[in-house]
């Protein structure tokens, strides 16, 4: 039911109305500006009825209140008054009224234009909301997005645009039902990643932009683009997988607000020049625009390290033909083999656990240097027989842990974190890890 606020000194007034719109309306009454000022702090109404003559505070100058508060802004308000003053009623309709009532009430009329007034408000507020959404995907506008990122809390934070590599091939080859398809997935996965689709928008055909506000880190903020890249490849090679014989993959180009700049345009410029970066250095990863000088082993370094949501996702697909951002796919090979065996035994609790070492550039490193054959060795002496490892990645180790909950799982993955402490004279160096349980049944 919806809210009425009346405002009037007059409390015949008041009670007759309420009366009156009672079966029809919660009906809330203030005899005052200043009272309904302060109600309005507690409450929102969806309207607002308005009395012109008032004492202290004409309904004028409440109205002038309401339009310099954005909370109250857009509340629809229908001036009263008793009076046959012309002059007055253009004024309030030219302030922004939806409507005047003369008093004494009449209620079927009263009811009948606040009706009116009440279903014209919806209209526009729903044209409003569809002006500002993506058809296609429900996702914002640029042009929304672009408002987003000009308030307060907006000040700081990475601008991403981002790109399906070989989408054309989608829409040529299986129509534009498809590639609609695949646009709608995506802005769900990007929505679900991010956690508000105020957020992301659509710029235009395959390209999208999200704007992750606040000081973060750059590590946070890898973490999160390589979760969006991950979970958009797997969902849709699921989606396309009965049609297509060719991947779609994602590339991202990322710019700093503010230390790269500030404004909404700059911002966008350099994610695009950072995203052709990607584009013409083999697609399929991410760039910053402030590394653009960063050559082409180090662009590889960077996309090289995964998180455990795209370890799982890569595990569970059983027909692909390459790894994710480079990493060695034979590693992943196995690990499939070892969960497919895993699940095979019924009634069994497995973690997968995802270790990572920190604080040294393990691109520098070979396979055989010293920290991954301790990390190697604390694995090796906290697993029990019939637990698994492999290398995965520059610095990283997936563990299988067998017949174990989450508590024992924990309790093995802080064994080998101590281990490895102990073991390293760098206390710069340190390793972290992500577990999750394995759910379900891969099968062979």
């Amino acid at each position: 039911m919806k809210r009425i606020l009346m405002v009037d000194d007059v409390a015949t007034n008041l009670i007759c109305a309420a009366e009156v719109l009672r079966e029809d309306y919660e009906v809330s009454t203030a005899k005052s500006g200043r009272q309904a000022l302060l109600m309005l702090n507690e409450m929102t109404p969806d309207l607002i009825m308005l009395d012109i003559n008032m004492p202290q505070m004409d309904g004028y100058e409440v109205f002038d209140k309401l339009q310099a508060n954005p909370e109250w802004a857009n509340i629809p308000v229908i001036f009263l008054t008793a009076e046959s003053d012309m002059a007055k009623e253009v004024k309030g309709l030219s302030m922004g009224a939806m409507d005047f009532i003369r008093k004494p009430f009449d209620p079927e009329v009263m009811k009948t234009r606040i009706d009116k007034v009440l279903s014209l408000y919806d209209q526009r507020m729903e044209l409003e909301g569809a002006a500002k959404r993506d058809s296609l995907t429900n996702l914002s506008t640029r042009k929304t997005l672009e408002e987003n990122m000009s308030k307060p809390e907006c000040e700081n934070g990475y601008f991403l645009i981002l790109d399906l590599d070989n989408f054309k091939k989608v829409n040529d080859s299986y129509g534009h039902i498809v590639g609609d398809a695949v646009l709608v997935k995506l802005a769900g996965v990007f929505e679900e990643v991010v956690g508000t689709r105020d957020r992301v928008c659509r710029l235009g055909g395959d390209e999208f932009a999200i704007f992750l506000p606040g000081e973060m880190d750059r590590e946070e903020v890898k973490n999160t683009v390589r979760r969006l890249i991950a979970t958009s490849e797997f969902e849709i090679g699921n989606l396309i997988a009965d049609y297509s014989d060719f991947k779609v993959s994602v590339s991202v180009g990322i710019s700093c607000k503010p230390s790269d700049a500030k404004e909404f345009q700059d911002l966008y410029g350099m994610a695009d020049k950072a995203l052709y970066y990607v584009k013409q250095n083999g697609k399929r990863g991410y760039h910053f625009f402030d590394t653009m000088a960063m050559n082409r082993d180090e662009i590889d370094a960077e996309n090289n390290m995964i998180d455990l949501l795209q370890l799982q996702r890569l595990i569970s697909e059983t027909d692909t033909d390459g790894g994710a951002y480079n990493v060695e796919y034979e590693g992943f090979k196995r690990i499939y083999r070892f969960v497919s065996r895993c699940m095979d035994r019924k009634n069994q609790d497995v973690q997968i656990v995802l270790f990572t070492i920190q604080g040294v550039d393990m691109n520098s490193y070979d396979y055989d240097n010293d920290i991954i054959n301790t990390l190697s060795l604390a694995i090796k002496n906290s697993l029990r027989r019939g637990d698994v490892a492999t290398i995965c990645g520059k610095g990283q180790y997936v563990v299988i842990l067998m017949d174990a909950n989450e508590e024992n799982g924990i309790k093995v993955a802080d064994r080998i974190v101590e281990h490895f402490r102990d073991a390293i004279d760098n206390k710069d160096i340190t390793l972290v890890y992500e577990m999750k349980s394995v759910e379900g049944s891969t099968g062979n």
